[in-house]
């Protein structure tokens, strides 16, 4: 797990490297986000320990209902606590960023703003993620959550070595979305693919 997030973080590095050649306004501005989007996904980090705890218990009692009970509830509450962090950070991403920003730096501040508001959207999707691949993981399946980091890890670069040039801060504010998406859609199948494969174990 350590090494997953090891690799994730390598790709949050390059995209911090590419937003730092932007000029110190939009490194304030997405300082200031950052902070905010790693306070906001708290909930998703312990929720998905949870949820991998309770599947690996399950899995070793050869529980299967209880599995997809557990991951689809999972699922449930982190779309549900997503759509609220979304409404939070939408509709009030400019307040909070005052408690690291002043509020005389309105260009900061809008900075941090849009990085926050365009990132909102993409919360549920966050917490689909979070779940799925602790899910995997507490079902012992280490490699397959790691691809998800790895596919993480390769989407955060591509836009930070491709598009922030192009685009500059524009191309920031959805990188993060950008490797969530693309890790939920790798993942999804393998989750399908384990929870068969656990099946066919328990049978």
């Amino acid at each position: 797990m350590g090494l997953q997030f090891s690799i994730t973080a390598i790709g949050s590095m390059v995209m911090q490297s590419a937003n730092n050649a932007l000029g110190t306004i939009y490194v304030s501005g997405f300082t200031a986000g950052m902070r905010i989007k790693s306070l906001m996904m708290c909930p998703f980090d312990a929720l998905g320990a949870a949820v991998s705890t309770f599947l690996s218990q399950n899995y070793g009692a050869c529980k299967l209902e209880r599995i997809y009970d557990g991951y689809h509830k999972g699922v449930m509450v982190s779309i549900l606590y997503g759509a609220f962090a979304c409404v939070v950070m939408v509709f009030f991403g400019r307040i909070l960023s005052m408690m690291f920003v002043s509020a005389n730096e309105s260009q900061v501040l809008n900075a941090s703003a849009l990085y926050l508001r365009r990132m909102g959207y993409f919360y549920p999707i966050l917490g689909i993620l979070i779940t799925t691949r602790m899910s995997v993981q507490g079902l012992g399946y280490s490699a397959r959550a790691m691809l998800a980091g790895f596919v993480e890890m390769i989407a955060r670069c591509i836009v930070a070595l491709c598009f922030v040039p192009i685009f500059k801060y524009n191309a920031i504010t959805w990188a993060d979305q950008t490797a969530w998406v693309a890790a939920t859609l790798v993942l999804i199948p393998l989750w399908i693919s384990t929870i068969r494969m656990v099946q066919k174990k328990m049978c």
